[in-house]
């Protein structure tokens, strides 16, 4: 039996459900930084059916730069971000986006400060044949 004490009482937890609820209470601290640090990260995939790009409020220029030498080599897709302003940190802050799939599809986005808040921004290409949506870009949800 461990002792516990609550505000003045004394209260007898046995080991095995003290046990318990410190693995509880572990998994719930894990799963919950991790929704929160996955919802801000900058995703991308270079996959060869659907390639994508999620730019967030935490995205960084140095990110962005190796992102686009990645989608320039695997997929021939061109990024130019270079109108793109950014804080100190190294974060976007008003983003520019010029994307050219270099197979008729090519499109611009802008997305400046407060509305990341909101919406992240990128854009999304569906090789597959039979898609309904082979082209966004703009504001992307997953």
């Amino acid at each position: 039996m461990k002792c516990v004490t609550n505000i003045g009482k004394m209260i007898l937890i046995p080991k095995q459900q003290l046990m318990k609820n410190i693995i509880l209470l572990i998994l719930c601290i894990s799963s919950i930084s991790c929704a929160t640090t996955e919802a801000g990260q900058t995703r991308y995939s270079t996959d060869s059916e659907k390639v994508f790009l999620i730019i967030t409020e935490n995205t960084t220029k140095d990110e962005l730069t190796k992102i686009a030498e990645e989608f320039k080599l695997v997929k021939n897709i061109d990024i130019d971000f270079s109108e793109s302003k950014f804080y100190s940190s190294g974060k976007v802050k008003n983003l520019n986006l010029i994307v050219d799939c270099n197979d008729g599809y090519k499109g611009v986005a802008k997305n400046f400060g407060t509305t990341f808040d909101i919406n992240n921004c990128g854009f999304l290409r569906d090789y597959r044949k039979n898609t309904e949506k082979p082209w966004s870009i703009g504001s992307i949800q997953l």
